[in-house]
């Protein structure tokens, strides 16, 4: 299955570094829902029919809230790619020869690429010379980039969630996150999220689910999704993401979310609530 946005009202993103983009990838998914995300500042792009690489430049929220990079770095940068890991990989050498001839270079310092990039280079590299660095190593993890267009049906259990807001929400929020997931990239104090909580009969959180809207109007992607491990196989993760995508879904038309690739679990239950993989990336990073 494939998450087509035609028809949905989603800006194709047409221009990137100056250039403008085939519909394929003016289109896909990844590229509609992470331009508007992040603001792309983008330096360089290179496609063919295979893939499309974006050389992004390091830089720090414009907002003044929590930057999307650990630390500036004005030499550095960042790639991001889609489509097939063949493709990338050919882009990548591409690329690279054509820094070089400008007196560039690459300077990656994180970078998320079609899943099997790495294994391509190594096919690829020994006849364009050593694959450039930080590629020469193995990606330190692999994850699936989800999307929906669709309303989850009413799940088991979920007369039991309900949005969190208040006063207090937040310290709830942070002591449920530290037992259901206390490695989630989405914190509690991030600005402009929304969260759901279910609860048990004593009205303690055993599961929850966040949302990032930094960006009104575009596309919500969820994340800090989590279970209390006492309570797992009870529906609970289905329930709350299930209710946080109904929510998006009523204010914009596509509603996203990241899965580390070994999580066999979160995959049933976002395949059954009607998420479809756009991407399957490896990532490098510092």
């Amino acid at each position: 299955m494939t998450l087509a946005l035609d028809g949905h009202g989603l800006a194709p993103v047409t221009d990137v570094a100056g250039a403008r983009l085939p519909d394929r990838w003016a289109l896909h998914p990844v590229v509609v829902a992470e331009h508007a995300f992040h603001g792309w500042d983008a330096s360089h792009v290179w496609w063919d029919d295979d893939a499309l690489l974006v050389r992004l430049r390091w830089r720090e929220r414009t907002d003044g809230e929590r930057p999307f990079a650990v630390e500036a770095d004005a030499a550095g940068t960042s790639l991001l790619g889609v489509g097939t890991a063949d493709g990338a990989a050919r882009l990548l050498l591409r690329a690279r020869t054509e820094l070089r001839s400008q007196g560039d270079a690459l300077r990656v310092r994180r970078a998320s690429l079609p899943r099997g990039t790495h294994a391509a280079l190594a096919v690829q590299a020994p006849r364009a010379g050593a694959a450039p660095e930080p590629f020469d190593r193995q990606p330190a993890g692999a994850w699936d980039w989800f999307g929906t267009t669709a309303a989850p049906g009413a799940q088991p259990g979920e007369e039991r969630v309900a949005e969190l807001d208040g006063p207090h929400a937040r310290d709830e929020l942070a002591r449920a996150l530290a037992v259901a997931n206390p490695h989630g990239e989405l914190p509690p104090d991030e600005p402009r999220s929304r969260w759901w909580g279910w609860r048990d009969d004593a009205g303690v959180l055993r599961g929850v689910a966040g949302a990032s809207r930094r960006v009104s109007g575009q596309p919500w992607v969820l994340g800090s999704i989590g279970t209390d491990p006492a309570w797992r196989g009870r529906g609970i993760a289905a329930a709350v993401t299930a209710a946080a995508t109904r929510a998006g879904l009523h204010e914009v038309a596509l509603v996203t979310l990241g899965m580390y690739a070994d999580n066999d679990a979160a995959r049933r239950v976002y395949l059954r609530l009607g998420y479809v993989v756009a991407q399957r990336f490896e990532s490098w990073r510092p």
